[in-house]
This record gives C-alpha cells, sequence and structure tokens, in this order.
C-alpha cells in the first residue's frame, strides 16, 4: 500500500472484521532506539541522517529476507490534515510536531505493517489488525523488530530494559491499542465497572470519542505497564481480556436487542436512510449513525459481504480524511459537513 493509498483512504484488507466481532481494530508498536545515539529530538541534522542511513539498511535486510518489501516514504512535505490524517490511523504518534527529511515511513503492501524513523524514537515498528488479533500481531511486528537487530543494535539497559524517549515505554518499548464497540456494556451501565477491571489488569479505557456516552459507544484499551513485564505474557493478557470482552459484549448484546428489537430496528433503518441522504453531517452525528450501522450488521439486517462496511463508514468520519479526499480546509464546518455528508453517501450508493 502506498502511502498516496492510505491519505486517500483505499481499504486496507487487514481493516477486514468479523460481523460480532466488537474489537474494530488492534494496533501494536514496538519503539526502540539506536545504541550509544541521543534521541531524535536532540539529534543535530547529521546524526538524524546517519540514523536514517542505518535504519534503510536494515529495512534493505529485511526486504532481502522475505518481510517486505516496505516501500520508504518521506514526510518532510506532508501538510497539517495529513500528519492528522496518519495520527487518526495510527502511524504517527499524537503530539508530534515538525517533521523533515530524515523521518520516513516504510509501508508494507496492505499497510499492515511499517516502521517509522526520527519520530519519538529513531524506530516504531507498527502492526496493524481489524478485530482481535493482538497477539498474532505481536508476533509479526517483533520478527521484524528481532530481524532488524541483525543489522542494528538497540540502546538496553540491563536493569531498565529498552530505552526510549518517553519513560512510560522504557522496558518492553511496547504500546498497545485496541478499538471496541461496546452497546451492550453502555446500554446496560457497565463501563465503569469495565474500566476497573482493566486497570487492576494493568489497561487503561477511555472513550475513543472524547466522552463517555451511550449514543457513542466507543473505547480505547491501551497499556500502562512497561517496566518489569514479559512482553508474551502481557500481550497474551490482553488477547485473554478481549476474548472475555467480546463474549459478555455477545451477551449484552443479544439481550438488549431482545428487549428493545422494534425500536432499534426502527433506529437502524433510519440512521440507514438518513446517511443515504442527508446533505449535512456532522462528526458527531456520523459516529453516532455508523454505530447503528454497525448493529445493523450485528443483527443480520445490513449486509456486509467483503467485512469493511463499516471501517468504510467509520474512516470517512475525521476532518482530516473528509479534508484530504475533497481539499477542503478544516475549519470550514459548513463545506465540511456537506462533503462529509456526499462521501458517506457514496460509501452508501449500493445499498
Amino acid at each position: 500500500m502506498t502511502l498516496d493509498e492510505v491519505l486517500g483512504n483505499e481499504l486496507p484488507r487487514w481493516a477486514q472484521i468479523a460481523k460480532n466481532d466488537p474489537v474494530i481494530f488492534t494496533r501494536m508498536e514496538l519503539l526502540r532506539n539506536l545504541k550509544d545515539m541521543h534521541f531524535p529530538a536532540r539529534l543535530k541534522e547529521e546524526e538524524k541522517a546517519e540514523a536514517l542511513k542505518k535504519v534503510d539498511e536494515a529495512v534493505q535486510s529485511l526486504n532481502d529476507h522475505g518481510y517486505g518489501p516496505f516501500i520508504p516514504y518521506s514526510l518532510e512535505s506532508l501538510n497539517g490534515s495529513e500528519k492528522d490524517l496518519l495520527k487518526e490511523k495510527g502511524y504517527l504518534p499524537e503530539g508530534e510536531g515538525g517533521l523533515d527529511g530524515n523521518n520516513r515511513l516504510y509501508l508494507n503492501e496492505d499497510g499492515s505493517l511499517a516502521i517509522r524513523t526520527n519520530v519519538g524514537d529513531h524506530l516504531g515498528f507498527l502492526g496493524l489488525s481489524g478485530g482481535n488479533t493482538i497477539f498474532s500481531l505481536w508476533k509479526r511486528t517483533t520478527r521484524l523488530v528481532e530481524e532488524a537487530s541483525q543489522v542494528l543494535e538497540y540502546a538496553f539497559d540491563r536493569e531498565f530494559g529498552y530505552l526510549t524517549s518517553s519513560p512510560q515505554f522504557t522496558g518492553s518499548g511496547m504500546k498497545m491499542t485496541a478499538l471496541l464497540f461496546l452497546p451492550g456494556f453502555s446500554v446496560h451501565d457497565r463501563i465503569g465497572n469495565l474500566s476497573e477491571f482493566l486497570e487492576l489488569r494493568g489497561f487503561h479505557l477511555s472513550p475513543a470519542a472524547g466522552k463517555a456516552d451511550s449514543r457513542y459507544p466507543f473505547y480505547l484499551i491501551e497499556n500502562t505497564r512497561s517496566l518489569g513485564i514479559r512482553e508474551v505474557d502481557y500481550v497474551s493478557e490482553l488477547d485473554k481480556i478481549l476474548q472475555e470482552i467480546s463474549e459478555e459484549e455477545g451477551k449484552l448484546w443479544k439481550e438488549t436487542f431482545q428487549s428493545s428489537e422494534d425500536v432499534l430496528r426502527d433506529r437502524i433503518w433510519r440512521a440507514l436512510g438518513i446517511l443515504k441522504y442527508a446533505r449535512r453531517m456532522s462528526r458527531e452525528e456520523g459516529l453516532y449513525l455508523s454505530g447503528l450501522i454497525r448493529m445493523g450488521i450485528n443483527a443480520d439486517m445490513i449486509p456486509d459481504e467483503d467485512g469493511l462496511t463499516f471501517y468504510r463508514l467509520y474512516s470517512l468520519i475525521p476532518d482530516s480524511q473528509v479534508a484530504e479526499i475533497t481539499h477542503t480546509e478544516e475549519g470550514n464546518e459548513k463545506d465540511m459537513e456537506m462533503w462529509r455528508s456526499a462521501l458517506l453517501r457514496d460509501a452508501l450508493k449500493n445499498f
């Protein structure tokens, strides 16, 4: 997958999810730094170039040994909307500022694996997948890290583990993220209990839409530990937790649907009608309606032949994606809402 295809919202195969899977996507990041080099924020230009050269050699080794092909893309010329979009899609970290010619993103053929250079840390190995595949994703990403270590020497301390620019990830250098759609938990007012349960197991639950609201039952799970853990055990723990959440959400959703079937069916059909014919669509309304479409898929009301129907809608909601596709200024709310509604109508034109 090319960077232009990522920015243009080409639907990636990795985004496919099963009908009843509440896990929308999982993302794995393994952060590494080069031994005897300052973190990127403190590097001079010539040192950044040296780090990039070493990474290029490692990526070439990955390609030579059949782990790619990884294609390099410079991040220097990205505009604000494109940076925001790559953050939205998980390829860039939040809060990252200026980028130059020594910042690169290497993408494999379907965008499910990526390598990021000189952004926060010298290296970020990224894996993305739809549904709950966190363990297999960790194994795939770890293989890249291990193969690259045949060419690179990572900054490692016997006491602390892998040294990263943020103390939060020093140790394993691992950041795990899962986006979940939990209407059952939300309707039954179980989000608070779930959050407490996760905190005790080393994970944090937060609303993906910025606030806890049953209208937007999208939630992010992220790990809170990095020091003093075995990666395989921690990843296995998250994998088990996601399975447990999926089973419980299935029960709660079934109970919710059975007790309010007529009301929910009406809301779902209305959502489809609004998305197909609306001429203005805010981010909030788009998120709410896309959630109802996801419910409709779960209830066998709306077909999802390729497993990408929900992603088609969800990925068109952020301002950054609308701006990139339509070349509209993000601050122009009226035009953004008009274009968002047009893109969503087009996504559902065959329904």
